[in-house]
């Protein structure tokens, strides 16, 4: 049991570095490239927010993108549509002077989309999938989850730093019985 502890002890441990180091990179990435969207290794992560995509991915997935210069006919790609990342399928391409440009199409939509892309507009294609995250994180950046977490770790810190120390009483208990 007690190398079960240590294991999980070592794994958290591990895994709360490797989210660390993750957020700094992104936030970094973030300040320093403002018009850019984060990435490691040429690998994006996004939040699906609509099922225009269903049955292949499903809002509150999160999706793993790779930026990538060969895009081909069926390929699902993210691409920029003003403010917001849309993730649809390639289902034509056509050539103008020259530069091949993409017309996609959610699963689940009845059209294609209106928007003609180039290959400047596309984040990246779609990797794979993971299910239901996104809306886990998406939950826990609400403010009243934020603000509850914060006085959650307040309390904790309150706590532990109030908290009577055992060894300092067990010390004065035992100076105390020395002394009579």
């Amino acid at each position: 049991m007690k190398i079960l502890k240590k294991t999980l002890k070592i794994f958290a441990y591990i895994l709360v570095s490797l989210l660390a180091v993750y957020s700094t990179i992104i936030v970094v990435q973030k300040v320093l490239w403002r018009d850019k969207t984060p990435n490691i290794f040429g690998y994006k992560h996004f939040i699906v927010l609509s099922g225009s995509m269903s049955p292949t991915i499903d809002a509150g997935d999160i999706i793993i993108v790779k930026d990538t210069d060969n895009i081909e006919l069926n390929d699902i790609v993210s691409f920029r549509l003003n403010n917001s990342v849309v993730t649809h399928r390639i289902v034509d391409s056509l050539e103008d002077d020259g530069v091949v440009k993409y017309i996609t199409k959610g699963d689940a939509n009845s059209g294609k989309d209106s928007l003609i892309l180039d290959k400047s507009d596309i984040e990246g294609v779609y990797c794979f999938r993971i299910p239901k995250l996104g809306n886990v994180i998406l939950f826990l950046k609400k403010p009243i989850v934020i603000f509850g977490f914060l006085v959650l770790i307040g309390g904790i810190l309150f706590i532990y730093c109030f908290k009577p120390n055992d060894k300092k009483k067990e010390l004065k208990e035992k100076k105390n019985k020395e002394k009579k």
